[in-house]
């Protein structure tokens, strides 16, 4: 296993259809069976599985206990609990741990894409609840990814990914949404998911590296992906959809469109926490570029989205340097 997930950068822009919901199994995390002397959630691999997948784990055996079951749950029976912990590892001392959650029964430690189940639908965007604790969550860095991917002549490809880190506490239940990025039209044939307490971390290394924090506690309960990213669509309104200077230096971009209803529609932008940091009430189709003002935000990947009244979303990345 390279990494937690491989985190790929937002790059492309989409076009999402009507909302509705598409199962996980167990992604309600009620489901708990014991493997390998260690509690955990059916269809889904933990840390020590990763660990045992490692090259650390041909060496020694390390028991993490870092995703536990919760009854500290958003609705139904359990949630996964991840906590980064203190691991004694043999020879090579104490390390911090993150507690992992990925979706899947079998671990390829050789795949860029670990775990993963059969899935066919382009969804436009993964939903869950959590509540987030920690004394130095921003530097941790807790971390949820959603990735599609096809497999074509034995490799598996991408079709769409997105990512959700953390720098704030939750202290109550509360709904995060990813929405997904697609690269290709192809229809994916697999999903893989994936949550962390810590990202800023190497576990499968040898020796393994982490500047984690001890404590930091991710609740995760009720994941679905929803929507359905319409194809058809894309190429027209990412055609005409252009916002400008991108990367900007000053936080300040231009968007013009062809289309009256991208021209017109009521936006949001999003930082990569998935907090909303700017909106804007649908306007007049002029002819005139409308100004998105992120002055004041942070420099780092933002995300421009946009609804149109025909019922379309269409997403784009920006950059603030």
């Amino acid at each position: 296993m390279k990494t937690f997930l491989p985190f790929l950068p937002l790059a492309l822009g989409l076009t999402l259809g009507q909302a509705s919901a598409q199962t996980i199994p167990n992604g309600n995390l009620d489901t708990w069976a014991t493997r390998n002397d260690v509690e955990a959630p059916t269809n889904w691999l933990n840390t020590d599985d990763a660990v045992a997948a490692s090259p650390l784990g041909a060496l020694i055996s390390v028991k993490t206990g870092t995703v536990t079951k919760s009854t500290d749950f958003q609705q139904g029976t359990f949630a996964a609990r991840l906590e980064s912990k203190t691991v004694n590892v043999p020879v090579l001392g104490n390390i911090v741990a993150p507690g992992i959650l990925a979706l899947g029964n079998k671990l390829n430690a050789n795949s860029m894409y670990p775990g993963g189940l059969p899935f066919t639908t382009r969804s436009a965007s993964m939903q869950f609840y959590y509540k987030l604790a920690g004394t130095n969550v921003a530097n941790d860095r807790p971390a949820a990814e959603v990735q599609l991917t096809r497999t074509v002549n034995g490799r598996q490809e991408p079709i769409a990914t997105g990512r959700l880190i953390f720098t704030t506490i939750a202290d109550n239940y509360t709904l995060a949404t990813v929405p997904l990025v697609y690269t290709s039209s192809a229809a994916p044939d697999s999903i893989h998911i994936g949550f962390a307490s810590g990202s800023n971390v190497s576990i499968t290394t040898v020796p393994p590296t982490s500047s984690l924090t001890a404590g930091t506690t991710l609740l995760i309960d009720n994941i679905a992906m929803v929507g359905v990213a319409t194809s058809n669509r894309t190429a027209l309104d990412t055609r005409s959809l252009n916002v400008y200077p991108n990367p900007s230096a000053s936080g300040v971009f231009a968007l013009q469109a062809d289309e009256p209803a991208l021209r017109a529609a009521p936006y949001s932008v999003l930082d990569i926490t998935g907090r909303v940091v700017r909106t804007a009430a649908a306007g007049t189709p002029t002819a005139a570029p409308r100004t998105i003002d992120l002055r004041g935000q942070a420099a780092g990947l933002y995300t421009l989205r946009l609804d149109t009244s025909d019922g379309r979303t269409v997403v784009q990345k920006l950059v603030v340097e």
